[in-house]
């Protein structure tokens, strides 16, 4: 994936969502199914993971140095999302955070040299290209918004 296609990809997620603004409370919150996330979750779940990549990963793409060897415990981190989510932040607060973190987050994938995408990065065990661990992210952003459009069709509403 090209890092243009890349930019593309992760500045969409944001029109899309602002236009969750529009939804009543109870879909904001309500569960996709029985024990699991609703929207406002998945929207701080990117928060907390963009926040991730600005502060342990994007700085060191930028300057072809090995990545820190970083905890990121992934159910602490998903746990926190949901926290943040519940906390009594409102909905526009919440997009809006998004918004200010994809969008200093977009800044600095702009600021990767282009050839730094076909590097090899050593990712704890696993070593893969720069382009293929952000065709990861936004594999992950393209599958959470799925998630989201399904659930609003099975409530039948429509943005």
């Amino acid at each position: 994936m090209s890092k243009e296609s890349i930019l593309k990809e992760k500045l969409s997620l944001i029109e899309w969502c602002k236009g969750l603004k529009s939804l009543p409370d109870d879909i904001w919150f309500k569960a996709f199914r029985n024990g699991s996330w609703g929207i406002a979750d998945v929207i701080s779940h990117f928060i907390i993971w963009d926040e991730f990549l600005i502060q342990h990963r994007v700085s060191y793409f930028i300057h072809l140095e090995s990545l820190p060897n970083v905890s990121n415990d992934v159910e602490k981190m998903n746990n926190s999302a949901i926290q943040y989510a519940r906390s009594g932040i409102s909905k526009d607060g919440i997009i809006n955070q998004f918004t200010l973190t994809r969008e200093r987050l977009v800044s600095l994938i702009k600021e990767i040299p282009g050839q730094n995408f076909n590097n090899d990065y050593q990712f704890g065990k696993e070593s893969m290209k720069l382009n293929d661990y952000f065709l990861i992210l936004v594999q992950h952003d393209l599958k959470h918004k799925k998630e989201i459009i399904d659930f609003l069709k099975s409530n039948q509403i429509q943005l």
